[in-house]
């Protein structure tokens, strides 16, 4: 202990009752020294000193006043925040618990109609997968006619009169004027009909007079 601090000497008024800060810095570091020196001794590496309270040169009733006024501040902070806050009434508590399941209740039917579009979604993009894998069948390619295979008649296309009548319609047809001069054919016709009378049998005759 004697080599840790200065000694004090006696003779004077002063020196009996003060110490330096240069008495004191040296008395630290001869501490400091002989630390090391004896870790040193034992191959160890000292650990870190404690560290010293600094210095406080006020008396202990300045110390306690000090600490009353300090828990004073810090209850009137604690009062003044609690202040500021009310208890909340029952129709206020039951408001707020309405919009909080009015929330909920829309956050959970936007979840499953978010679920409901994945799921869509995943379906549509499995049938098209599907219908890409699937393989391709190759197109029924029209058979060719054989020579041998005999070709079917044409079936003449058959307009009606009435089809006709409808097609010439609106068409004006210049009527041939009559002629009154005979025909060379008629004396021909008629002297041929006097043949066939010639050479009927009489059992005709007769039944052409009993007619008459």
């Amino acid at each position: 202990m004697e080599d840790g601090f200065p000694s004090v000497s006696a003779s004077g008024p002063v020196g009996s009752r003060f110490i330096s800060q240069n008495d004191l810095e040296e008395a630290k570091a001869r501490r400091d020294e002989q630390w090391k020196a004896a870790y040193a001794r034992l191959g160890q590496v000292p650990p870190p000193q404690p560290v010293e309270d600094s210095f406080d040169g006020r008396s202990l009733a300045e110390k306690l006043a000090a600490n009353r006024a300090a828990k004073q501040e810090e209850w009137e902070e604690k009062t003044k925040l609690a202040n500021q806050f009310r208890a909340l009434e029952e129709d206020e508590i039951m408001f707020l618990d309405s919009i909080r399941e009015k929330q909920a209740e829309e956050e959970r039917l936007r979840k499953a109609q978010d679920g409901e579009e994945l799921s869509d979604f995943r379906k549509a993009v499995a049938a098209r997968e599907n219908d890409l894998n699937k393989p391709t069948q190759p197109m029924a390619q029209p058979r060719k006619q054989s020579d041998d295979t005999p070709e079917k008649p044409k079936v003449p296309v058959v307009t009606s009169k009435k089809d006709v009548k409808k097609s010439l319609k609106g068409v004006v047809v210049k009527k041939r004027p009559k002629s009154n001069v005979p025909t060379p054919s008629e004396p021909k016709a008629k002297e041929s009909i006097k043949n066939i009378d010639k050479d009927a049998p009489p059992v005709t005759k007769r039944r052409k007079i009993s007619e008459s």
